[in-house]
């Protein structure tokens, strides 16, 4: 069958003795740096960046000079409790990357794509799978219970300022088609290939942390400060756009900005706070402490017009839902709530913003 525990503890002790750079192979992002790679944080990547490149690095102990695709992982799982079972070949079919391992040593692989759609929440983050080309080979690598596991290197760029951080493997175990309902998640070593008709594939999976850094300003910040003025602008704006429709109010965002609640309109009451929270959020404000009110403040804008709420008066439940809503996203664009207001200078701004 596939080794023998004894082989591959072995196997283990020899690479571990022998530690060696990491050979050019296709695509290299760099070399690795001969450091125990236990203990290193998750990628921590300021809102808003752009990642720019991103490498998987995993230590190759046996190598057979055969293909290993990278596959992205589409449902969740767990190290202690996945099997080939319960996993279900749960991975898309679509190359991210692969190399080929012609000795035992480190290699690299380009997943600058795969690591993009999971900061950007195109697609979930549940980790990558590695498998064998051909039905022909087996080829097994260290885990990250040996200390010297797959990592995670990603380098990003946020407002003209470079950097890059690097992570172990939160999570990472192999599973074996005739071991249907037997978890590997402990093993010492992570395997790919086939034997007969047995195959191996592993699952490797890494945190990825968005930091946000910024802070809230007010309805009258946004409003003056967008490409009509009078304030100088701030290219946040761009981010969401001054003559994009707002919803069912046949109203640009500026034209809603600079509309008066008049008569108790709920509508524009909410919107104003509404439009003011959005630019925090795109400008690096956190959003989490009010990300359900501006979510449900979404839905209420996708279903009713100005003119239907401004026809709602007095304790109307409808309209309580606009007010109520404002009153907790008005909290967090002054920083009573939320990642706190920035500090403003009156000389800089010379008239009135709350």
């Amino acid at each position: 069958m596939f080794k023998s525990k004894a082989l591959i503890i072995t196997s283990f002790l020899i690479s571990s003795l022998l530690f060696v750079s990491c050979q050019n192979e296709q695509n290299p992002i760099e070399p690795f740096n001969n450091s125990n790679q236990v203990g290193l944080s998750k990628v921590s990547i300021p809102y808003g960046a752009n990642i720019d490149s991103a490498a998987f690095f995993i230590k190759v102990n046996s190598a057979v000079n055969a293909e290993v695709t990278l596959h992205r992982i589409t449902n969740d799982w767990q190290e202690s409790v996945v099997t080939w079972n319960n996993f279900g070949g749960s991975f898309d079919p679509n190359i991210e990357g692969l190399f080929t391992a012609t000795s035992a040593d480190w290699y690299s692989v380009d997943v600058t794509s795969l690591v993009a759609g999971w900061f950007e929440n195109t697609n979930p983050n549940f980790g990558m799978l590695l498998k064998e080309s051909s039905p022909f080979a087996s080829q097994y690598y260290n885990s990250k219970e040996t200390g010297f596991g797959p990592y995670l290197k990603v380098w990003w760029t946020s407002n003209n300022t470079s950097g890059y951080d690097s992570t172990s493997a939160f999570a990472d175990s192999y599973i074996q088609s005739d071991s249907g309902d037997v978890n590997f998640g402990n093993s010492l070593e992570l395997a790919t290939g086939w034997q007969d008709t047995v195959e191996q594939q592993s699952l490797v999976r890494f945190e990825i942390e968005l930091v946000y850094t910024g802070c809230t300003r007010g309805q009258g910040y946004w409003k003056t400060h967008s490409i009509y003025g009078p304030a100088p602008y701030d290219s946040v704006w761009a981010l969401v756009g001054e003559d994009s429709t707002f919803f069912l109010s046949n109203k640009t965002y500026y034209e809603v900005c600079w509309t008066p609640p008049s008569g108790g309109n709920a509508y524009y009451m909410l919107a104003h706070f509404y439009i003011a929270s959005k630019l925090n959020f795109a400008s690096g404000a956190d959003p989490s402490e009010v990300q359900e009110a501006f979510d449900d403040a979404t839905e209420l804008f996708e279903m009713y017009t100005p003119e239907y709420i401004n026809g709602l008066k007095g304790n109307n439940p409808i309209r309580q839902q606009f007010i109520s809503l404002k009153n907790i996203l008005g909290q967090y664009n002054d920083g009573e709530i939320g990642p706190g207001h920035c500090e403003e200078s009156s000389t800089q701004y010379p008239f009135k913003v709350k």
